[in-house]
């Protein structure tokens, strides 16, 4: 509640992308609704004969069609902007979830023989590189999972995705920095005992 009265102020509360106005509202059905100027206008032909009422009504009959054809042509387009706006957005479901559980759960459990290895046996560039990859991937991971669980999609979409993109750029920056680490200067794991060694 605190985050949403947050991002109220500066606008990135979730608004509604599609606002559709109900087609009863669109256009006046009722005899009672029509303008009085409008069936003059409508009774009176371009040689001033007077029209006769059932020409006046057959006029607006047709007029009813076309307005009531015209929100039906609307209704139709709108439903159309909706089936592709679902068609574009990916289901995520059990088998998503069930696949980043596995990533996760597999990432904490290979940080723990290269974490061991290089305490036990020191510096080594295939395990310093290996630990560049899997330490950002599991940070990556767990980030992942507060921003879907603190910056739920359907309520923040701009600040859901802003997010996300902040931290996929921000996890790459940081194993580049990892790369870069570890083949031009001494490594990770050489870094971690000279820090704990001084």
């Amino acid at each position: 509640m605190a985050f949403r009265i947050l991002t109220k102020t500066v606008n990135l509360a979730h608004r509604p992308a599609l606002r559709i106005t109900p087609p009863i509202l669109r256009a006046s059905y009722s005899a009672a609704s029509t303008n009085n100027k409008a069936i003059e206008s409508t009774a009176i032909s371009s040689n001033s004969e007077v029209v006769a009422p059932s020409n006046l009504l057959a006029t607006e009959k047709s007029d009813l069609l076309k307005s009531e054809k015209h929100v039906a042509d609307e209704v139709q387009e709108d439903a159309e902007k909706k089936k592709k706006v679902k068609i574009e957005e990916p289901e995520e479901g059990y088998a998503y979830g069930a696949h980043h559980w596995n990533m996760e759960r597999g990432s904490a459990i290979a940080l723990i023989p290269l974490v061991s290895t290089q305490f036990i046996y020191g510096a080594h560039p295939i395990a310093d590189g290996l630990l560049g990859v899997v330490l950002p991937y599991h940070i990556y991971m767990g980030f992942d999972s507060c921003i879907t669980d603190y910056i739920p999609k359907r309520v923040y979409p701009r600040l859901h995705k802003l997010a996300n993109w902040t931290l996929t750029g921000s996890t790459g920056l940081v194993m580049w920095g990892c790369y870069e680490f570890n083949t031009n200067d001494v490594g990770i794991t050489e870094f971690f005992q000279r820090l704990f060694a001084a």
